[in-house]
């Protein structure tokens, strides 16, 4: 059997209707290829939207801890008006299986810490008040809360 096909050998080929058929389906394989393999590939850009993603996530689950915790503080004697501001270590963090679409845990973020600025935060009490419901909602230690006035 011969590796190697002459000039002549190629002509006829090329020829033959099967030959341009074949030729036809590989030309249009590499331009879907081409065309849309940036979609899978996972290029640079696809990376960095998803690292702009997890950090929007992120800051989006902050700003919604945040009302949770402005509406129930508000409901507490001499707290007044408020503004709270959480911060989160990490993003949230998914164990998976031995196969990549069985999931075994989901981990909600971290709290970091919390400040809470109100009207009744010069008051030792409203202070303690504030200081054990953001530190039992989050089990956090009270040295990552803050509350002042």
């Amino acid at each position: 059997m011969r590796a190697v096909m002459s000039l002549g050998e190629i002509k006829e080929l090329l020829r033959s209707e099967k030959a341009i058929k074949i030729i036809f389906a590989a030309g249009a394989a590499l331009i879907v290829i081409l065309a849309f393999g940036g979609l899978f590939g996972g290029s640079r850009s696809g990376n960095t939207v998803t690292a702009l993603t997890a950090a929007e996530e992120l800051a989006g689950y902050e700003r919604a801890l945040e009302q949770r915790l402005t509406d129930i503080l508000g409901e507490i004697e001499g707290v007044g008006e408020l503004r709270v501001m959480v911060t989160l270590d990490t993003t949230e963090q998914t164990e998976y299986g031995r196969s990549a679409d069985m999931r075994l845990s989901v981990t909600a973020p971290r709290v970091r810490g919390v400040i809470v600025v109100c009207d009744g935060g010069d008051s030792v009490t409203v202070k303690e008040k504030v200081i054990a419901a953001v530190t039992g909602v989050f089990g956090i230690n009270t040295l990552r809360v803050s509350v002042m006035r």
